[in-house]
């Protein structure tokens, strides 16, 4: 009901808008006018509708919506402040360092920023959980808690920045290699290798330091190699996932988006409703493919599987993020309206993902699923809070780039840079201080559950 009322409040403004482009009778002045007032109207109709409907959703009656509810609005905030703070950070590299560049140069560039970025995350991690410390740290159970707290949020942040910066530096080289499908594709598994032998040569690192002050690995290092390969996993699962979905618009939309993955205003409106269906109907595929794998292939590769499992739900998530921007370029917004469209795509693709978690909610509490089928809609729920922030994060970016604009003091990349801190300094202290703790209690619960789950299993088979 949220999510309708949602598409309804966004939809009709826009409708409306759509069909004043089409008739093509006001004047110039007119036209401007009126597409602004219809922004505003759509940014104020939407903004309440999708604030009270969070309000809703994290009182809602079933505990495991409320759960999920709670999953996608972390999500959703950690990407869009990493992705903002990026792309901020990347506007003055590419100030600094690539105007007039050959396309070595830019590639050679945007490789070690990634390369920055991975650093500085191995050491951010290392540093926070105490594990460069000498020595075993004795600590209580609640300075415990707030280490892990700090730990795990400079690893969301930082990895999904990292995430973006890998999307950036293989993005580049997708654009320099032939524009054919073969050529394309073949980047995002060389991305895939490339992200992994770095993770595994910072494994042995971990391992070699954990092991260098008495011989051994105590709790908070056992913590901080945990986090941090779940953290490269998602670093895999973000960039590859990408790539591969840019090589799927290429082949059904006929075109590659460039490495942000955009496209013209016009190739952008030149996507039929058939090539929509079609990009979705991959993406759905790839979902189904990993629940067929979970339910008739019970082996799985310690890194290997996890890092899989990732590619192929958030492919499914970029699938449909593209698919309705495609769908709404084509049947709405067939003339540049640019931030009326970024918050009508962010608003549609919020109320369609959090359609699909009720579903998926529906689906799980059916008695023939079980502890796999879980674990694919935590992943998929998790996918969905990164496409919505995603989303926003867009048109957030829009937002900065029309500011920038106006603001002659500074250059645009730094007026960029100075609003995309501001907004980070703003959304991460409450995120971390009253979100994420309650993502950790539901992560214990579900651990707890399992570890029941397991215990209950092998009673029932001694017993039998």
């Amino acid at each position: 009901g949220v999510a309708l009322a949602l598409l309804v409040v966004l939809v009709l403004p826009a409708l409306a808008l759509g069909e004043g482009q089409k008739e093509g009778k006001e004047t110039e002045d007119e036209a401007i006018t009126k597409a602004t007032n219809a922004g505003i109207s759509i940014m104020l109709l939407g903004s309440v509708a999708f604030m009270m409907g969070l309000f809703y959703l994290v009182n809602h009656p079933d505990a495991d919506m409320v759960k999920y509810s709670w999953q996608v609005i972390s999500s959703t905030i950690s990407i869009f402040s990493a992705v903002l703070l990026f792309q901020a950070v990347n506007g003055l590299v590419e100030a600094t360092f690539l105007e007039d560049a050959s396309e070595g140069f830019e590639l050679a560039v945007s490789i070690v920023h990634f390369l920055l970025w991975f650093c500085l995350l191995q050491y951010a991690l290392a540093y926070f959980s105490g594990a460069l410390e000498k020595g075993e740290q004795e600590k209580g159970k609640e300075a415990e808690e707030k280490a892990e707290l700090q730990l795990k949020s400079y690893a969301i942040l930082l990895g999904h920045i990292t995430g973006f910066a890998a999307i950036n530096a293989f993005g580049v080289f997708q654009q320099q290699v032939p524009k054919t499908v073969v050529c394309t594709f073949m980047v995002a598994p060389l991305a895939w290798v490339v992200v992994f032998i770095l993770s595994q040569v910072m494994d042995h690192v971990r391992d070699s330091v954990a092991r260098g002050d008495d011989g051994k690995v105590d709790k908070s290092e056992e913590l901080w190699d945990e986090v941090t390969e779940e953290t490269e996993d998602d670093v895999i699962g973000l960039a590859v996932s990408f790539l591969v979905v840019q090589t799927l618009r290429l082949l059904v939309g006929g075109t590659l988006p460039n490495a942000e993955g955009e496209e013209s205003e016009e190739g952008s409106s030149s996507h039929s409703n058939w090539q929509v269906l079609m990009l979705v109907v991959i993406g759905t595929s790839f979902v189904l493919v990993e629940v067929l794998r979970m339910l008739y292939i019970k082996f799985e590769f310690p890194r290997l599987t996890p890092q899989m499992r990732n590619i192929v739900i958030m492919s499914f998530s970029w699938c449909i993020f593209f698919a309705t921007d495609w769908w709404l370029s084509y049947n709405i917004f067939t003339q540049n309206h640019g931030m009326t469209k970024e918050v009508v795509v962010a608003l549609t693709v919020t109320a369609i993902a959090m359609t699909e978690i009720f579903l998926l909610d529906k689906f799980a509490d059916l008695p023939v699923t079980g502890s796999h089928v879980d674990a694919i809609i935590r992943a998929v729920v998790r996918a969905l809070g990164i496409l919505i922030g995603f989303s926003w994060e867009k048109s957030f970016d829009t937002a900065v780039v029309e500011v920038s604009g106006f603001v002659k003091v500074l250059p645009d990349h730094l007026v960029k840079l100075v609003l995309a801190v501001l907004l980070v300094l703003l959304v991460v202290p409450a995120w971390r201080l009253y979100i994420l703790p309650t993502i950790l209690m539901y992560e214990k619960a579900e651990e707890e559950e399992e570890k029941r789950e397991e215990e209950q299993k092998e009673k029932e088979e001694k017993e039998e």
